[in-house]
Parts: C-alpha cells; structure tokens; sequence
C-alpha cells in the first residue's frame, strides 16, 4: 500500500478468477523518476540514463579517465551535461525527476561514507569523497562503489550467473579485477579490497612487484599491455602484420588491429595473444582452487575485442582443464559487454534507493 501511495507502483487491470476476489496486477511506474548510472572503469566514461521500471533511455560516453584530482568536479559538469542534452533535444526536463546517482570507481571504496580509500590506477583520487562533492551539487542521494563489484552483482542477477549462487567476475579491461559472489552474497573483505587480482603474485621473483600504482597482472596481462607489447616489438625490430594492418602508422596501434593480426596468424600477434592467456589464465586457476565457483565470467575491454572467444575464453579453459584435477566452473564471456558496469551502478540506485524507504528488495527487469 505504501508502494502504491507514493506512487511506486501502478495498479493496473483485474484478473479473472473462477471466483472470489478478483486480484490487481501492479506494476513499476516507469514515470516515478530517473537515475543515473556511471562507470569510471573504461577509458572514457559511460554513463546510462534509467527510468525506474528499469529501461535505458539514454547512453552516453563522456571525458576521458585521467589521473587527475578533480574528477568531482568533471563528474558534477557531465552529469550538469546529461541533464541539459535531455532539455536542448525536446524531451521534458528531467532534473525534478532526477532521484539518485551511483558511480562505478575503479577504486577501494569507502561504500558508507563514499570515500576512496585506494585507487591503484589513479592515485591522486585517493582520499577524495565522490559522495559528499556529487550529493552537494545535485541535492540527491549518490552511491559510490567499486566498478567491478557493480558489474559482478549485474551480472550475477541479470547475466550469465542469473542462475547461480557462487558466482566470481573478472574485469579484463586497463585494469583487472574481480567481484566476488558467495552464497549470493558480494564478498568485499575486511577493508574493502577483496578482488584486486590485478596484483596477484605469479612467481617468487615477483615479490615486492610494484611500478607506480600498477600490479603485476595490470602490467603484463591487461587490455593496455596487448598494444604496449606490441609497439615495443616493433621498435625492437620485429616484422609484424600489425605494420601492415595500420599502413605502417605505429601510432595506431590498438590492441584490437593486434587481435586481428593474431587472426590472419601473425607470430608477434599471437605471442603476444598466448603470453597474455597464460597469466589470465594461472590468476582463473587459483580463483577456481580457492573460492571453487560455479561459474566465471570475463567482462570488460576484452569482451570487444575481435574473436574474443576463439583468442582467449577457449585457451583459458583449456589450460584450466589441463592444471585443475577436478570439475571446473563454467568459465563464460558476459553477455551484457560494455553496458553491464552502467546497469549495476543503474540498478545500484535504484534498488539503494527504494531500500532506503522500504524494507525490502525490488526486483526490476533489464531493458536496454
């Protein structure tokens, strides 16, 4: 009754019955009002408009990701941005139904007080409360989480782990990370930083490993590292297809151009490819040994890269077959792409906030 009071839930039309009282199917009023979602874990930065009957009306991509310490401040001027693009292109205002904002960091999060406790890739983030800069500007409630966290949830209920209780996610991306999932519980460990593979020690002459704010795998195993190994190749000496792929410009090097080398079977390409697998490959390994999930999935960057599945998700399996003596989980590639980090923290707002006035959950559907 509340629900329906404020306007929440809509009543819609009776059901016939054979007798008795005839029930009301309700359902979520898609017109209550509007979040936004953002995800910092990408390049740039992408960011979903949803109304609450859970559809994205709106996907955009905004400023690039630096290391810089205003991010606050470039986050409250492209979210100011998204609301004055709904007004210039007829659409009715939508600030007044503007209800609750959630950023995905790639950060260790303070999530109650929305303070970044540690940010490996951008240090100078460190410290900075996103909550209480973005909240003083729009007047709203804002939730601040890790990106990869919010990913892991999405794709635990609306993904590929929909159905499964012990779900790990591993974002392959500039960074590399991963969102746990225990008995349906997001594990986030005693200071916030469960997941944070991406400086997981491969061998003992790692040990002590560290170049800037980078781990390990982030230097040797990330998106990044594809086209980093081959440009160093290249100026090294090595003849490679990729030169001719990008008519000799190295400057255009991307680490898709280095998949498609890999392809039409570039030796560089593919070397570059297999080292890649091998150390994705030894961290999924130890997931499996220690957490023993029934399903991972890989999202991130790698999900667009070209022939991703014949390049990467089919090697990592074989090679976890070949080392785990006993049944392996699921490893899958997610079906929600670039969008699933937007639709967490989306669907983070939502749900944070019909929490805060209800005590209980909501369940919404994806619509994109």
């Amino acid at each position: 009754d509340k629900l329906i009071k404020d306007s929440y839930v809509l009543e819609t039309e009776k059901q016939k019955t054979k007798g008795g009282k005839r029930p009301t199917l309700l359902k979520i009023n898609e017109n209550k009002g509007f979040v936004i979602g953002i995800d910092l874990g990408r390049k740039k930065i992408r960011a979903a408009l949803n109304n609450f009957s859970g559809k994205m009306t709106k996907k955009y991509w905004g400023f690039e990701v630096v290391d810089k310490k205003d991010i606050g401040e470039r986050l409250n001027s492209e979210i100011s941005k998204i609301l004055s693009r709904n007004k210039k292109s007829g659409l009715k205002s939508i600030e007044p139904e503007l209800k609750a904002i959630c950023i995905g960091v790639p950060a260790v999060i303070d999530v109650d007080s929305g303070k970044i406790i540690s940010a490996p890739l951008y240090g100078s983030w460190r410290d900075l409360n996103l909550k209480e800069i973005i909240s003083n500007k729009f007047n709203i409630p804002v939730f601040i989480d890790n990106n990869v966290n919010l990913t892991a949830l999405t794709e635990k209920n609306y993904g590929e782990g929909k159905n499964f209780s012990d779900v790990v996610f591993v974002e392959i991306s500039n960074g590399i990370g991963a969102g746990i999932i225990i008995d349906n519980h997001l594990l986030r460990g005693s200071y916030g930083s469960a997941g944070e593979i991406g400086f997981t020690i491969i061998n003992s002459e790692n040990l002590g490993f560290k170049i800037k704010n980078k781990g390990f795998l982030e230097k040797f195993a990330s998106v990044k590292s594809i086209q980093k190994k081959a440009i160093e190749a290249i100026n090294k000496g090595r003849k490679t297809l990729i030169m001719d792929i990008v008519e000799n410009d190295i400057s255009k090097i991307e680490p898709s151009i280095v998949c498609k080398a890999a392809i039409n079977g570039d030796r560089l390409a593919n070397d570059i490819i297999e080292g890649i697998v091998r150390f994705l490959s030894i961290i999924i390994i130890n997931l499996v040994l220690i957490l023993n999930p029934q399903i991972i999935i890989l999202g991130g960057d790698i999900c667009s890269l070209p022939e991703v599945d014949k390049l990467f998700v089919k090697p990592i399996i074989s090679l976890v077959e070949e080392s785990v003596p006993f049944k392996i989980p699921y490893i899958k590639l997610s079906s929600l792409g670039e969008d699933a980090g937007v639709i967490g923290a989306s669907f983070m707002a939502m749900e944070a906030l019909l929490i805060d006035e209800f005590p209980y959950k909501i369940e919404q559907e994806v619509l994109t």
